[in-house]
C-alpha cells in the first residue's frame, strides 16, 4: 500500500501544483485552496465571474460530445450574443461597427462611383496646378526684388537729402555769419 501512496502523492504534486510556494498534505486541500484562489479571482475580474456564469448555463450544450453543428444551431441568438458580449472588447467592436454603418450611406456616393471616370482631369489640374504654383513663385521673386530694390533707391535718397541737408544748413549758418559781421561792421 506504501508504494501506492506514494505514486499517488507524486501524482497530486505534479498534477496539481502549480506553485512551488503551496504545500497541502493532500488533494482535497488542494482542491480546497485552488477553489479559493478561483473566488479570489473571480471577485478581482467581475468580467471573468459573469463569463463562468454564462458558461454554466450553458455548459451541456458547449461541451456536447455529439454534432457541433447541432450545438452551435442549438444555441439561440441570445445565447450566441451573451457570449459574444462577454468579450469587453466586444462593445467597442459593435460601436464602431454602428459608426461605419452610419457612415456607410456617405462612402456610397455616386459621386464615388464616377471618380474613376474622372482621374484623366484629375491628372489635367494637377500639371496646371503645378504650373500655377511655379508661376506664383516667380511673381512672388520679382515682386520681392522690385520691393527690396524701392527699399534701396528709398534709403539711398534719404542719405542724399540727409547730406543735402547738411549741406544747406552749413551753407544758412555760413551767410547768417556773414550777414552778422556784415552788420556788425556797417
Amino acid at each position: 500500500m506504501s508504494v501506492l501512496t506514494a505514486r499517488i502523492e507524486a501524482l497530486e504534486r505534479s498534477v496539481c501544483s502549480s506553485d512551488a510556494d503551496i504545500h497541502t498534505a493532500n488533494l482535497a486541500e488542494q482542491v480546497a485552496l485552488i477553489e479559493r484562489q478561483l473566488s479570489k479571482t473571480l471577485a478581482d475580474h467581475t468580467s471573468l465571474a459573469r463569463a463562468l456564469e454564462k458558461y454554466e448555463a450553458l455548459k451541456d450544450i458547449i461541451e456536447s460530445d455529439g454534432d457541433m453543428e447541432l450545438a452551435r444551431r442549438a444555441l439561440g441568438i441570445t445565447a450566441k450574443a451573451e457570449l459574444i458580449l462577454l468579450n469587453d472588447d466586444a462593445l467597442k467592436i459593435l460601436s464602431d461597427l454602428h459608426t461605419i454603418r452610419d457612415l456607410q450611406p456617405r462612402i456610397s456616393q455616386p459621386e464615388y462611383a464616377t471618380a474613376a471616370d474622372l482621374l484623366p482631369q484629375v491628372g489635367e489640374l494637377e500639371k496646371q496646378h503645378a504650373q500655377q504654383a511655379s508661376a506664383f513663385r516667380q511673381i512672388v521673386a520679382d515682386i520681392s526684388s522690385v520691393v527690396d530694390k524701392y527699399h534701396a533707391d528709398t534709403e539711398a535718397m534719404s542719405e542724399m537729402f540727409i547730406r543735402w541737408d547738411q549741406t544747406l544748413t552749413a551753407i544758412e549758418r555760413k551767410v547768417t555769419e556773414l550777414e552778422a559781421k556784415s552788420h556788425s561792421q556797417a
